[in-house]
């Protein structure tokens, strides 16, 4: 018979002093979960293991664990899968990162239902056609249809970097939501209002980008995308005047002018600083550092340049590119590049 050994991190904070690992050998089967390996434990080994599990069918949620490190739900997990995956018998089982322990692997998600709440992610909707009813078209759906399979297991937020240090940010899952409402037709338009309000408040604009969400979102979901959506809503609703706001256009303007990033330049461009900008050149000139006040431009930026704003116009979103700002950036190199800028 096939065996396997779950070394699970146990706390009982009525009782101990510090989280300890307690090792136990269970007989394993094929096809056998995690979760299946958790409660035979708990009913033939030791009673006081105390996890979450309801729906068995990777649909509640309430199961999510770390298994080696990786958060997964315990219930869609193969116990076999886990050691052909890290060759090894030995199973790590630890509660969520970065939340509170209540006991053993069950973790405090009270916060979850809080930010349910202020962020309001349930369906306020308009008023219906008279004498009818809402028709939502498929294409519609397909826009939304994965960020609607979302089972708030909170793995997103196990992972999230921006929740590191980051307090205000709520986490993946609320802007997954936020999205899935916005792009809903029959929502109401001074809701969906409100909503980019809230999530600019909940610092939507501190997302890392560090796709850590998507690579383990259980029902495949990509939260990065969909914060990527609801910023670039901000943005089209006229809400340009965060710094989060103001480094996209930093980004797209200096790329569209020179086919490059060039973040010496963003003090400037995101907080009005050119004091720090003239510092810092003359710091790393100092130094021996060489600076370059702009990027060596690459063969065909001037193609790149009609590639964007192709892009741009196929999206709707030309007005996305500051024509204005092009223009003093192309000044700023010519000067740059006849010595007449200090």
């Amino acid at each position: 018979m096939k065996t396997a050994t779950l070394r699970i991190l146990r706390f009982n904070p009525e009782k101990d002093k510090e989280p300890y690992f307690e090792d136990f050998n269970i007989p394993t089967s094929k096809g056998m979960t995690i979760l299946e390996s958790l409660t035979y434990i708990k009913e033939n080994l030791d009673s006081s293991l105390t996890f979450r599990a309801f729906c068995r069918s990777g649909i509640c949620g309430s199961c999510a664990v770390n298994i080696n490190g990786k958060p997964y739900l315990a219930c869609k997990t193969p116990v076999e899968k886990i050691i052909e995956e890290f060759a090894s018998s030995l199973i790590i089982i630890e509660p969520l990162s970065r939340f509170k322990v209540i006991k053993d692997l069950v973790v405090d998600t009270e916060n979850k239902k809080e930010t349910i709440k202020r962020f309001n992610l349930w369906l306020e909707e308009k008023q219906p056609p008279k004498d009818s009813e809402f028709l939502v078209k498929p294409n519609e759906v397909r826009q939304y249809e994965k960020e609607t399979d979302c089972i708030l297991c909170l793995i997103c937020c196990s992972v999230c970097e921006a929740l590191k240090e980051n307090v205000p940010f709520s986490g993946p899952f609320a802007f997954v939501r936020t999205y899935r409402f916005l792009a809903d037709s029959r929502e109401k338009e001074e809701t969906k209002e409100k909503r980019l309000e809230i999530a600019l408040n909940a610092s939507v604009w501190s997302c890392l980008q560090c796709q850590k969400c998507v690579a383990t979102c259980p029902k495949d979901i990509a939260p990065a995308d969909a914060i990527q959506k609801v910023r670039r809503a901000i943005v089209r609703s006229g809400k340009k005047e965060s710094p989060g706001a103001k480094k996209l256009s930093h980004y797209l303007n200096w790329i569209y002018a020179t086919g490059q990033i060039n973040r010496l330049f963003l003090p400037a461009d995101v907080y009005n600083n050119e004091k720090a900008v003239k510092e810092f050149i003359k710091t790393c000139k100092e130094h021996g550092i060489e600076v370059w006040e702009i990027p060596h431009l690459p063969d065909g930026f001037l193609a790149l340049r009609d590639l964007i704003v192709r892009a741009l116009v196929e999206e709707g979103d030309v007005e996305a590119i500051d024509f204005k700002k092009i223009r003093k950036i192309d000044e700023k190199i010519e000067a740059l590049l006849k010595g007449e800028e200090k």
